[in-house]
């Protein structure tokens, strides 16, 4: 929730998220002011059963427009009981390495030496 200004009031309203559309909607009139936006934060997930125990988990990593490739990747996962289906694509999966490795470590440092 915000204020945001709306066309249809003529003046600064409160407008409320819809996150299932992804609009932004005036709360006063219900004017649509922006359609089809886009979460791009991390998102929590709790998988603890309903006894009220605190456990977040994210699901997908946060987007880095830093990276070349925005932060994302592919991981080829291992099959049933543990095998790989095709060993030659993740042999060569983990012999590629992460390219980006260096660069990620050095924002890491960075990110250190500002909260200092």
């Amino acid at each position: 929730m915000g204020d945001s200004y709306c066309s249809d009031c003529k003046r600064n309203t409160e407008v409320v998220f819809d996150h299932a559309a992804g609009d932004t909607v005036c709360s006063d009139c219900g004017l649509v002011l922006e359609s089809r936006s886009i979460d791009e934060t991390s998102e929590w997930r709790t998988f603890a059963d309903e006894s009220g125990d605190h456990d977040p988990n994210r699901v997908g990593g946060p987007v880095n427009p830093l990276l070349g490739d925005v932060g994302l990747s592919t991981v080829i996962s291992k099959g049933p009981n543990g095998s790989n289906g095709d060993s030659s694509l993740a042999r060569l999966q983990n012999r590629g390495g992460d390219p980006e490795r260096a660069l990620v470590m050095a924002f890491k440092a960075i990110a250190n030496m500002a909260d200092r």
